[in-house]
């Protein structure tokens, strides 16, 4: 008699590839819009609208201040959506709708009366991030656990390999968007109706692309287990954000990250200090030597752990700005330290959702629901608060260091006192920032340590509510 042949069980920790790169898609175009409107808006403000730096930088805080209503009301949203499309896919149109925003938001005339053209930004302002870029951060994590089944590692090298993606396509924006913004602005002298154009280039590919993974990724239904019918009650969430330290740990390391984004004083400091805006692409050119790093993550994280990881990142790139600062005008070592202030993009960027699902599974060990979305909040509030809090202190601080703001990118002397301010921005004031990420770090950890055991006691729950629920049958 011949052997039978033994069935292959599928290995659930294999990536699916096909599912990753489509995954990916709407990442990059959203990493487009953070590329564009931290790096530009506030330039596009002073130099083309003659708009006074301290009055948008409030305008641009209070804005992202907005979020703190309406990230949360967006997380409650999402842990009680329940539809055929799942829990969080959805809210995947959202990406179009932002990019159109991002259209509008660089269309305002010249002209226009200053009242209107502050309202206008404003506004656009809001719409991109308080509403349509807050519903894509509250739906990222939870759709992210239902694409890849919950499956812990599988969504650790999502985050991980998924930053080779999100980086490769961010550097290719962040490359091509100064040249050409060099080119047919600074160069070509051209006004509002080149940076429609401009952003209308990037938009609507970026738009098409994003809206990839709505129609080709579905949710696995079953994470949900049997809490899918429940509704998440509003007291549960307050008491979530209330008792769980490790959300607003978790949310100030990303928090304090995106607030050095924020700033986006790169294409100040290249145009004025470095004299040269089109050099700011050659420096996201150079992130590439980082991509390679981003495939060593999973076995980093195995060794170090995720907060460690921050830690190590946050001591180098602090080292790197440094370095940027004392460069005395060296164009060589202005890239080499801006390579390695890079580095906490990585942690930063790409293991946000490997944290959440970690404070999902505390929030479940204290007997709580997972609220994936929920736990997301305090994060997505952060991140956006201090980033619209960077971007508005650089727009005051640069006012009260006086700088000279203009009208259809006129060429001026700017103060010594402006040009000491830029470099402040760009160098001192981020490293500070990553001081915070350490102490962020170091509190997290503590989370992390607990980890094997809750996983352990989450599994063994599940285990015997499997038996129950056999012997009741």
């Amino acid at each position: 008699m011949g052997k039978e042949k033994t069935a292959k069980v599928p290995n659930p920790d294999k990536m699916p590839w096909g599912r990753f790169f489509a995954w990916k898609t709407r990442d990059v175009a959203l990493a487009g819009v953070t590329v564009i409107i931290s790096a530009y808006l506030l330039l596009y403000s002073s130099n083309t609208l003659g708009l006074d730096p301290k009055i948008v930088g409030i305008l641009l805080l209070v804005a992202r201040l907005i979020d703190a209503v309406t990230d949360l009301m967006a997380g409650y949203i999402v842990d009680n959506t329940n539809t055929k499309w799942g829990k969080a896919r959805p809210y995947e149109i959202c990406i179009v709708l932002e990019w159109l925003c991002v259209i509008l938001l660089f269309s305002a005339g010249p002209q226009w009366s200053m009242m209107l053209k502050y309202v206008w930004v404003f506004l656009m302002y809001i719409l991109v991030y308080s509403i349509f870029g807050t519903m894509l951060a509250a739906n990222q994590t939870p759709y992210l656990i239902r694409a890849f089944n919950g499956n812990s590692k599988l969504v650790t090298k999502v985050a991980s390999y998924g930053g080779l993606v999100s980086m490769a396509g961010s550097i290719a924006i962040s490359m091509t968007f100064p040249r050409l913004y060099n080119a047919w602005i600074v160069v070509g002298n051209g006004g509002a109706a080149a940076w429609r154009k401009l952003i209308i280039i990037y938009a609507i590919p970026l738009a098409l692309l994003g809206i990839v993974r709505m129609f080709t990724v579905k949710e696995d239904p079953s994470v949900d287990a049997g809490q899918s019918a429940q509704k998440l009650d509003l007291k549960e969430a307050i008491t979530m954000l209330r008792t769980n330290p490790y959300a607003w740990s978790w949310g100030g390391m990303i928090g304090l990250y995106n607030m050095i984004v924020g700033f986006g004083a790169g294409s100040y400091y290249f145009q004025y200090i470095v004299g040269d805006a089109g050099a700011f692409g050659i420096v996201s050119a150079f992130a590439i030597v980082l991509l390679p790093v981003m495939l060593i993550f999973p076995v980093l994280i195995r060794k170090l752990g995720m907060s460690k990881l921050f830690i190590l990142t946050a001591v180098l790139s602090a080292v790197g700005y440094l370095t940027v600062f004392f460069s005395h005008g060296s164009l060589a070592m202005v890239y080499v330290g801006i390579i390695v202030t890079n580095l906490i993009s990585l942690p930063c960027s790409y293991l946000q959702a490997p944290g959440i699902l970690q404070i999902a599974n505390y929030n479940e060990y204290k007997g709580m629901h997972r609220m994936d979305g929920t736990s997301a909040v305090v994060m997505n509030f952060l991140m956006k608060a201090l980033n619209g809090i960077g971007t508005g202190l650089t727009g005051i601080l640069l006012g009260a260091a006086g700088y000279i703001a203009t009208t259809s990118n006129e060429v001026v002397q700017q103060p010594e006192s402006a040009l000491f301010m830029i470099r402040c921005l760009y160098t001192l004031i981020p490293a500070l920032c990553l001081v915070g990420i350490i102490l962020c770090a170091l509190h997290f950890n503590k989370l992390e340590k607990q980890m094997p055991e809750i996983e352990a006691e989450l599994h063994a729950r599940k285990e015997a509510a499997i038996e129950a629920a056999a012997d009741n049958a």
